[in-house]
């Protein structure tokens, strides 16, 4: 069972889903450091309404996510979301995620995950941190649709039980007291190109955890498609 501080989210069967509104060493063994912030983390200024982040069209290896017009009216990519795959013979197929801060491919790295294929090989870094995945993400075993995101004093409740019309998930962000944080929505697996661009909404008290929500939420999307 997960449990979040000072509630049990997982404990209501019959709950309504709520409104859309590096290197690491061999075997996995975690890094010494203790869990950071991500390298030069800033806290960003706390705006007054929801902003609604878009992910720019995958292009060869990597995509964008792009601030709202009104926020920035050069669309400059707030941060490049990259993907290769990792070859090691030693190791089972995955393919590795990088968050870079901004546009460039040599920007400054946020975080990054690697998740493999057909095994549960997984970890993700974050600042100096390195730890198993599952240490940093639990999935609640009797849904299957609830992920809790713990690092350090960090803690997201993902809830991906709500659905469109047109099949694409719903997935809500919210903190240990079970306010809303951000709204994560991908397009439907099996939908006919062109695909509808994802967005990231994230409300004025998200904005702080900006980089961990926008890393949880790739990863738990990468989980809800390696399940089908």
């Amino acid at each position: 069972m997960i449990t979040l501080s000072g509630s049990n989210p997982f404990t209501d069967d019959h709950a309504d889903p709520p409104s859309p509104t590096e290197t690491i060493p061999p075997g996995y063994g975690e890094s010494s450091a203790p869990p950071s912030l991500p390298p030069n983390y800033v806290l960003t200024v706390r705006p007054s309404v929801p902003r609604i982040y878009t992910f720019s069209s995958w292009s060869h290896d990597s995509m964008f996510l792009l601030p709202p017009r009104d926020a920035d009216r050069t669309l400059t990519p707030v941060y490049n979301i990259s993907v290769a795959l990792n070859l090691n013979p030693f190791a089972p197929l995955s393919y590795v995620t990088t968050i870079r801060r901004g546009m460039d491919d040599d920007g400054e790295v946020v975080g990054e995950f690697e998740l493999a294929v057909m095994h549960k090989r997984a970890f993700v870094t974050i600042g100096n941190h390195s730890s198993r995945m599952s240490s940093v993400l639990k999935q609640d075993s009797r849904s299957g649709r609830n992920f809790l995101w713990r690092y350090g004093d960090v803690e997201l409740l993902w809830d991906t039980r709500t659905t469109l019309e047109d099949g694409s998930p719903i997935c809500i962000c919210s903190d240990a007291r079970s306010n809303q944080l951000a709204s994560f929505v991908p397009p439907p697996l099996d939908a006919s190109p062109p695909l509808p661009p994802a967005t990231l909404t994230v409300f004025p008290d998200g904005h702080e955890l900006l980089d961990h929500i926008l890393i949880s939420a790739l990863v738990v999307e990468r989980k809800i498609t390696l399940s089908f």
